[in-house]
């Protein structure tokens, strides 16, 4: 048994609970309250955190998806397997560097709204390990009472380009700033790359909450605030996917879609609550473009299955080609971009003008 202070305990609790070893009953107490931090952690709490970052990020990201048998790129070939299978399991160490204790004792001493903030690490600054554990707590703030300030700390670094937040979470940043823009360096290539194949399950599913929850969206505000935050994220991803020929890593986006935009789908299921009456033309038309953000950066993923048909076979990049053919083939992309791509039109505010007239 070791012998911790109140402070320590607390802190304990809140991480406990961004791993989803404590319930949120416990939590919210704990962010609610402020307690005055001390000037450093006992040795013993400090090898608790320790031991709670090794074990608990690896084994949610082992639970979250790591153990699906799934297929991906390393280095230009094509691997098969879970992903301590495709990956060495001593090449996917997570490391954490002090600005991880930093706010851990920062979240038990404030509220995450608190403006006088002692907590403020530049992005870059931090290891993948630290931008894990901030997407953790994330997840966990989210849950909790926005009075206690989650959706101001989104707005702060380094939350405010964390991309992987922004690619789980599209509707928490709708009110990001005009100049933020999320940084996908460290997700695309080695552990972080290993970090987004296993998420890849969850990442579907949030896409397909996001999008399923439009058709109850009834502020044009609102979507078009999603639909910006969508797009900048969307462009975002891309462009560093095709910098680093890992479009592999988009495929939850094929498998939402898949399940989104079955022969039934049609432009009511993106708009059908929205109070369009009074609006002009340009703002009816900006807000369809938002609510279809989505189907509209399908036809980016239709632009790689043409460029991977034209990929001759004694290419580097055939490998690469071939994988992301093989997906496109099984979740019928063609097919996709075609509905997607009539709802778009359906939803032309001067297409419909123009069929109203006499």
């Amino acid at each position: 048994m070791q012998n911790v202070s109140r402070f320590e305990a607390n802190l304990l609790r809140l991480l406990y609970y961004f791993l989803r070893r404590e319930p949120i009953e416990r939590a919210i107490p704990l962010v609610e309250a402020r307690s005055e931090a001390p000037r450093c952690l006992s040795q013993g709490a400090v090898r608790l955190v320790r031991e709670a970052l090794a074990k608990g990020g690896t084994f949610l990201l082992a639970r979250r998806g790591g153990w699906r048998d799934e297929r991906h790129l390393r280095r230009l070939k094509v691997t098969a397997g879970r992903l301590w299978e495709r990956t060495p399991p001593r090449e996917l160490g997570l490391h954490y560097s002090a600005h991880s204790m930093r706010f851990l004792m920062w979240i038990t001493s404030a509220r995450p709204g608190d403006k006088q903030t002692t907590w403020h690490p530049d992005h870059d600054d931090l290891t993948l390990g630290d931008l894990l554990l901030l997407f953790f707590a994330h997840e966990g703030l989210r849950d909790t009472p926005d009075t206690l300030g989650a959706p101001a700390l989104r707005k702060r670094a380094p939350y405010v380009t964390h991309a992987l937040c922004w690619l789980a979470y599209p509707e928490d940043y709708s009110q990001a700033p005009d100049d933020a823009v999320p940084n996908f360096t460290p997700w695309i290539d080695g552990v972080g790359s290993c970090v987004l194949e296993a998420l890849q399950a969850d990442l579907e599913a949030r896409w397909i909450h996001v999008e399923g929850g439009k058709e109850r969206v009834e502020s044009p505000a609102v979507m078009r605030g999603l639909g910006s935050s969508q797009d900048r994220v969307l462009d975002a991803f891309f462009a560093a996917l095709e910098k680093a020929n890992r479009r592999d890593l988009a495929r939850f986006l094929l498998r939402a879609a898949s399940h989104l935009l079955a022969e039934s789908a049609h432009a009511g299921m993106w708009t059908g609550a929205l109070q369009m009456g009074g609006h002009r033309l340009a703002d009816r038309a900006a807000t369809y473009q938002a609510a279809t953000s989505m189907l509209r950066h399908l036809g980016r993923l239709g632009d790689w299955a043409r460029w991977a048909r034209g990929v001759w076979r004694f290419d580097d990049e055939f490998p690469i080609a071939q994988l992301y053919l093989s997906d496109w083939e099984q979740y019928q992309g063609d097919d996709l971009v075609t509905r997607a791509q009539t709802i778009v039109r359906n939803l032309d505010p001067m297409r419909q003008a123009t069929a109203a007239q006499p």
